[in-house]
């Protein structure tokens, strides 16, 4: 059977506090993410994707996400 899949880009506002003691509030935008529609919900694999890009790109103390949003990619361009 073939994956079905669809390519998302997410948006998401987040919550961070840096381990300096620094509290921020700031949005993230273009995070890919693929999901497989037999996998998971798209709420999960989009939410997954956002915490791995963050845990991958930010050295900090604790972080909430607090909304997120995505939207299909034109499949005529290929995602990074």
């Amino acid at each position: 059977m073939t994956d079905r899949c669809t390519n998302l880009l997410i948006s998401v506002d987040i919550e961070m506090m840096f381990y300096c003691g620094k509290v921020e509030t700031f949005r993230l935008s273009d995070i890919p993410c693929v999901w497989t529609w037999d996998e998971s919900s798209r709420e999960a694999a989009e939410y997954w994707a956002a915490f791995d890009h963050i845990g991958n790109n930010y050295n900090f103390d604790w972080m909430s996400i607090k909304s997120w949003v995505s939207s299909p990619v034109d499949n005529r361009h290929k995602m990074n």
